[in-house]
């Protein structure tokens, strides 16, 4: 049985995500907001996970940079 979104109660086969900025404290975040297709009521919210992955490995190759140079 698929899942029905909470607000239309119309069934939910896919499902569309939406970049945000995320504001924790002081802290800013990229984030993925999670919609209804049918009338975009938010579903939930998180950190962007391929954002995440990126910010990682960008800082990972610094860090090699700076253990290499030494």
């Amino acid at each position: 049985m698929p899942a029905k979104c909470p607000k239309c109660e119309l069934a939910i086969a896919n499902i569309k995500g939406e970049k945000i900025k995320v504001e924790i404290g002081k802290s800013t975040w990229r984030g993925v907001s999670y919609v209804c297709p049918h009338c975009d009521s938010v579903l939930g919210v998180q950190a962007d996970p391929i954002a995440l992955k990126a910010d990682i490995v960008d800082e990972l190759k610094k860090a090699i940079q700076v253990w290499s140079s030494k």
